[in-house]
């Protein structure tokens, strides 16, 4: 996104909260691509979510704090969800303030925070995002840095999980469970070839027979540890944890269910 760009996209927003219109129409291009989207498509995929949200139990109180932010995902696309609810429960996160960039200074838990401001913001509405702003980082900071900790944080979180990791991992993981179900004898390295995840193991035309299989083991390997990994991401999501590919213990759990 080039700054002009942003620019743009930000004085949208700014416009429609100073009219008290900001619709789900509006905001649905900032959604795309966003770690909420992310999340999102992780809890699609999640057949224990699914199951909760259709008995109305849930395995902690995290767990239900998602549901009630999400709800039921699992007959919706992305933007149908927005449109429906995603923007009614999400949209606080969206402000006029174009954050450019957030620095955790290492020795005293500060934050170096540089805004862009759109022309004609009013001095309390820029305060009052500000302060929003701002407990918003305390929150993630307090909270391992995980968007599950501070989910009005979504527009403005950043990982070192990319949210592009995160749709290739699901990506490999749905092309896994669709082959199981469809084609369980198809070899894993053809997942892999398909979606390029390995080029080193991509097999070219002029390769040995060996050099065939040793790459199809690298393959297959490369999809073995997409799968864990993705399957630990979309568990800790139905979980109330995200984004985080190693597992939580969840032996302290308790059963919950919606009133």
């Amino acid at each position: 996104m080039t700054v002009q760009n942003a620019t743009s996209k930000y004085g949208q927003i700014f416009k429609a909260e100073v009219g008290k219109e900001l619709s789900a129409s509006i905001t649905e291009n900032f959604a795309i691509g966003s770690y909420l989207e992310a999340w999102f498509y992780c809890l699609k995929l999640s057949k224990e979510y699914t199951q909760n949200s259709r008995t109305g139990f849930f395995p902690s109180e995290k767990a239900y704090e998602t549901y009630c932010l999400f709800g039921r995902v699992e007959d919706l696309t992305f933007i149908q969800w927005w449109n429906e609810l995603g923007h009614e429960n999400f949209h606080r996160g969206l402000t006029s303030l174009q954050i450019k960039k957030v620095v955790q200074h290492r020795f005293n838990n500060g934050y170096e925070i540089t805004l862009g401001i759109y022309p004609g913001t009013l001095t309390n509405l820029a305060g009052s995002e500000f302060t929003f702003i701002v407990d918003q980082l305390r929150k993630l900071n307090n909270g391992s840095g995980l968007l599950s900790n501070a989910p009005m944080a979504w527009a403005i979180y950043n990982s070192r999980i990319s949210a592009e990791s995160i749709r290739l991992h699901l990506d490999v993981l749905e092309a896994h469970e669709n082959i199981i179900r469809n084609s369980p004898g198809t070899k894993l390295w053809c997942i892999g070839e398909q979606l390029h995840l390995n080029p080193k193991a991509m097999t070219h035309r002029g390769d040995t027979p060996k050099e065939q299989v040793e790459k199809h083991i690298v393959m297959g390997q490369t999809v073995s540890n997409f799968v864990q990994k993705a399957r630990s991401l979309v568990r800790n999501a139905c979980d109330g944890i995200f984004p985080k590919f190693t597992r939580t213990s969840t032996s302290t759990f308790r059963t919950l269910s919606k009133k």
